[in-house]
């Protein structure tokens, strides 16, 4: 779906599930995916990752894609168990993330900035009907006062964009902003 503003955004549906709260419950749903050709406009994004969630009761996360935009949306995913080598990945994801944060000043204002490893594999040609091989990588900079509630730190405002553009240049996978 091309949504269109001053900027060119796609979305599209993602084929994982996350836990998260719609209202007072928890809620098991899908994840929504957006990418663009151009520079992210935080605000606009902001303003779609709680519109979407209110609009469609069947995806509780929006996810900014970095990267050229994804031309063919995953519609599988790679199978992850938690072996030795899926763990180390994560676990050199989350420390180079987190030094990164640490490193920049900005590590005190925000609250936690987990790092999620997902099984989606982007940008496989449908037609070579090649298997989901790789996996991507997920950060989520989040400011809370008591960790039940809060809001995204958003580049650019709470957290400065260099310090996200410094993680993804790090890493060959695709990395995701969660919104």
């Amino acid at each position: 779906m091309q949504i269109t503003s001053l900027h060119s955004l796609n979305a599209f549906l993602l084929p994982i599930k996350t836990v998260g709260v719609q209202g007072d419950c928890r809620s098991y749903s899908y994840v929504c995916g957006i990418s663009s050709k151009d520079e992210p406009d935080w605000e606009s994004l902001i303003f779609l990752a709680r519109l979407i969630p209110r609009m469609c009761h069947n995806i509780n996360r929006v996810v900014y894609i970095f990267g050229p935009p994804v031309k063919e949306p995953p519609t599988d995913v790679t199978p992850t168990f938690l072996t030795t080598g899926v763990l180390s990945t994560l676990r050199q994801a989350d420390f180079e993330a987190q030094n990164i944060l640490r490193e920049s000043g900005y590590a005190g204002k925000i609250s936690q900035m987990p790092v999620i490893l997902t099984p989606l594999h982007f940008d496989r040609d449908p037609l070579q009907k090649q298997p989901s091989c790789q996996r991507s990588v997920v950060i989520r900079t989040f400011i809370t006062s008591d960790f039940m509630t809060g809001i995204p730190a958003t580049p650019g405002n709470e957290i400065p964009v260099e310090v996200i553009y410094i993680f993804l240049l790090m890493y060959i996978f695709h990395t995701s902003y969660i919104l």
